[in-house]
C-alpha cells in the first residue's frame, strides 16, 4: 500500500493497521521524524497573544497566518516607516497551476486581510491596500499605511489562531439558514469580491461539484500540473519539520494513529498521488454541507485578486467562529489559466463564467459544512524566514 492510497482507504482498514512489521514500522518512524517531533513548525499559531496594544510586529505575525494556495506562504512580510508591506515571493508558485500568480494573488490578499482582522485589538489601523512594484525584478506587493486607534478586538480576531483547512468529509446535511447569516454578517463585504453560497443539492451546487470532479480529472491528466502540483506535498514529518509548508498527511484529517502510519509508507509518485486526489476529492464532494464561490469582474486584475483574498480569509475565519469547517476546491479556475496559458479553446474560461451566472468570473471556490472531526494545523515557516529587511 502507498501513502496516498492509505489516506483514500485509512478508514476502512481499521486493525489491519496493525500487521505492520514491528522492525520496519520502528525504522520507518524513525526515517518520518515520528520518533521526535519537532513543535517549531507550528509555533506561529500560537504568537499572537505576545503581541500588544502598538506593536506593528502583531500585523506581520497574524498575516503569516493566512490561508493561501497548496500552504505555499508565498509571502514576505514586513513594515516601512508607516505601512505594512506584503511582498510575493517569486520563488514560491504552483508553476502550471498558476501561470499567471492568480492564486499567489489571493493569497497575498487573504495575508492582508488576517492583518485586518487583526490590527483593532492592537490599537492599530489599516488603510486600503495599495499595490506597488519594488526592486530590479519588480516584485509586486500591498502596501498599506498604519494608523493609531483605539483598542477594539474584531469579532473574528480570536479565529486567527483557530482557523485551519479541514480536508476530511464533513456532514452532509445543510446548514441551518441562521447560521449562514452569522457567518455573512461577520464576514462583512469587501470592495471588489463577491461571495455565493449554495446547498450541496441546489443546481448551482451539483454543477460546481460536477465541474470540479472533471477539473481534477483533467489535472491529473496534465503531467506538468501534476508535478507542479506534488513538489508541494510533504510526505513526512521530518519534511514538514524542515521545510514548514505545503501539504502533507498529518493534514488529510485521519487520526493520530492513522496519520502516523500513513507517514511511515513509502512515498508516491505524481500520477499515483494524482489518482488518490482524484478519489478523496469524490469523497469531500460528497461530504459537504455546502459549496461556495467568490466572484470578481476580471480574473486577472490584481487588485480583485487581492479583494478575493481578503473576503477569503474573514469568511474561513467566520466559518472557524460559527464550528463550522472549510476547504478550497479551486480546480475549475485553474484549468481555465491552463487553458489561457497554452493558448488553446478549452471550456474551462466559459465555465469559469456560467459558475458566476454573467455576473462575473469564478476566481475561488470552496465547500463547507459541520465537521466530523478535527484536524491539525498546517505547519507554517516563522516571521525570521519570510521578513523583507532579511530577506
Amino acid at each position: 500500500m502507498d501513502r496516498r492510497r492509505f489516506l483514500v482507504t485509512a478508514t476502512a482498514v481499521g486493525g489491519g493497521a496493525a500487521a505492520i512489521g514491528a522492525a520496519g514500522a520502528g525504522w520507518r518512524a524513525h526515517e518520518a521524524g515520528l520518533i521526535y517531533q519537532d513543535p517549531a513548525p507550528f509555533a506561529p499559531w500560537f504568537s499572537l497573544g505576545q503581541y500588544g496594544p502598538g506593536e506593528r510586529e502583531g500585523l506581520c505575525a497574524a498575516a503569516i497566518l493566512a490561508s493561501n494556495p497548496h500552504n505555499t506562504q508565498p509571502w514576505r512580510v514586513g513594515l516601512s516607516d508607516a505601512a505594512l508591506v506584503v511582498e510575493a515571493d517569486e520563488a514560491r508558485h504552483l508553476g502550471a497551476f498558476d501561470p499567471f500568480r492568480r492564486e499567489m494573488w489571493i493569497g497575498l490578499g487573504g495575508a492582508f486581510g488576517a492583518a485586518e482582522v487583526a490590527a483593532p485589538g492592537l490599537g492599530l489601523a489599516l488603510a486600503e491596500p495599495q499595490i506597488a512594484w519594488s526592486g530590479a525584478a519588480g516584485a509586486g506587493r500591498i502596501e498599506a499605511s498604519i494608523a493609531r486607534a483605539a483598542v477594539a478586538p474584531h469579532p473574528l480576531a480570536a479565529a486567527l489562531a483557530e482557523r485551519r483547512t479541514n480536508r476530511a468529509p464533513y456532514d452532509p446535511a445543510p446548514v441551518a439558514p441562521d447560521q449562514i447569516e452569522r457567518v455573512l454578517a461577520l464576514t462583512g463585504p469587501v470592495a471588489g469580491a463577491r461571495v455565493v453560497l449554495a446547498g450541496r443539492e441546489t443546481e448551482a451546487g451539483r454543477r460546481l461539484a460536477a465541474m470540479t470532479l472533471e477539473a481534477t480529472e483533467a489535472i491529473n491528466a496534465d503531467a506538468q500540473m501534476s508535478r507542479d502540483g506534488h513538489v508541494w506535498f510533504r510526505n513526512t514529518a521530518r519534511e514538514v519539520a524542515e521545510h514548514r509548508d505545503g501539504v502533507s498527511v498529518a493534514t488529510a484529517g485521519l487520526s493520530p494513529v492513522m496519520t502516523a502510519l500513513g507517514q511511515m509508507l513509502p512515498p508516491v509518485d505524481a500520477a499515483t498521488s494524482g489518482r488518490y486526489w482524484l478519489a478523496s476529492t469524490k469523497d469531500q464532494l460528497a461530504g459537504a454541507g455546502g459549496f461556495g464561490w467568490i466572484l470578481v469582474d476580471d480574473l486577472y486584475d490584481r487588485a480583485g485578486q487581492i479583494a478575493a483574498g481578503r473576503l477569503w480569509q474573514r469568511l474561513h475565519l467566520a466559518f472557524t467562529a460559527e464550528g463550522l469547517a472549510a476547504q478550497p476546491l479551486n480546480q475549475v479556475p485553474e484549468m481555465a489559466d491552463r487553458d489561457r496559458q497554452l493558448g488553446r479553446d478549452g471550456p474551462w474560461g466559459k465555465r469559469v463564467a456560467e459558475l458566476a451566472g454573467g455576473v462575473g468570473r469564478l476566481t475561488f471556490a470552496f465547500r463547507f459544512g459541520r465537521p466530523l472531526k478535527a484536524v491539525p494545523h498546517a505547519a507554517r515557516r516563522p516571521l525570521e524566514w519570510v521578513d523583507l529587511q532579511g530577506a
